[in-house]
């Protein structure tokens, strides 16, 4: 099984999601700013990123209890948020034997529930998800506070970037590296998809480097491969989209300094 599969996604869910958005686009206009739903997924990885956010929010609000109550729309969010539940799936696998489902059964509870006074809609899905599911699993509190999955010790070496970010106190690295790519979305500097790239590949190499696997960095091949697998792409996608960020947010490195 998988977590798409416990969801029980059909198959032919594009036809549906291109079927409903006419009617979709009169309950939230904003949706119009997709021209072609066949594509969505790749128009919410190309897309200005506060445009992006206003699409999943208005399809959030079609799914959501607070909102429009529409099944079909509900079954569109967490199809979007099927390749990072998947990996979460993937590294929470020891928790529970039906890790899938728990996953699943979850992400279905958010979709259908999500509050519509909150923003940064697939960003506050996810965390909602990871803790749900922790708590689901009765996972020990030093987990839910502190899974190395999640919390990585992550650099850029010798980066401009980071040499240029003014030390708070105490802070995780994971949760520098966070804020800094937030900074980054919000002031277009890099799109949503860069962030959800560069921290699925934090996730990736930080499992990697705990089972002592070689090429175990960022860019290492077994790193790009299992986000490549995640997001549909080849590997050489992946690495020019994470240097193309990198690039981007060392260049953006002093006007993040001066707003910190």
């Amino acid at each position: 099984m998988s977590v798409e599969s416990e969801l029980g996604l059909v198959s032919n869910l594009e036809s549906t999601i291109v079927a409903a958005w006419p009617s979709w686009s009169i309950a939230q206009p904003v949706l119009n700013l997709v021209d072609d739903p066949r594509r969505l997924r790749e128009w919410l990885q190309e897309a200005d990123p506060a445009d992006a956010d206003d699409v999943v929010y208005g399809i959030a609000w079609l799914a959501s209890t607070e909102g429009g109550r529409d099944c079909e729309a509900a079954q569109t969010l967490a199809w979007l948020l099927v390749p990072g539940s998947a990996f979460l799936a993937s590294r929470l696998r020891t928790l529970s034997v039906d890790i899938d489902h728990v996953v699943a059964a979850e992400l279905w509870l958010l979709v259908c529930t999500f509050p519509l006074q909150r923003r940064k809609v697939i960003s506050n899905l996810m965390w909602d998800l990871r803790a749900n599911v922790l708590a689901a699993c009765e996972a020990p509190a030093t987990l839910q506070r502190k899974d190395p999955t999640w919390y990585a010790t992550v650099a850029f070496a010798d980066s401009d970037l980071m040499a240029a970010i003014v030390d708070e106190p105490d802070p995780s690295s994971f949760d520098e590296l966070v804020g800094v790519l937030d900074w980054a979305c919000d002031h277009h500097v890099i799109a949503a998809a860069d962030r959800e790239l560069v921290l699925m590949l934090v996730e990736a190499s930080q499992h990697l480097r705990l089972r002592q696997t070689p090429s175990h960095g960022l860019l290492g091949n077994d790193a790009t491969t299992t986000v490549a697998a995640l997001l549909g792409v080849c590997d050489r996608t992946v690495r020019r989209r994470f240097r193309r960020t990198i690039r981007a947010l060392t260049e953006a490195a002093p006007a993040y300094t001066r707003a910190a």
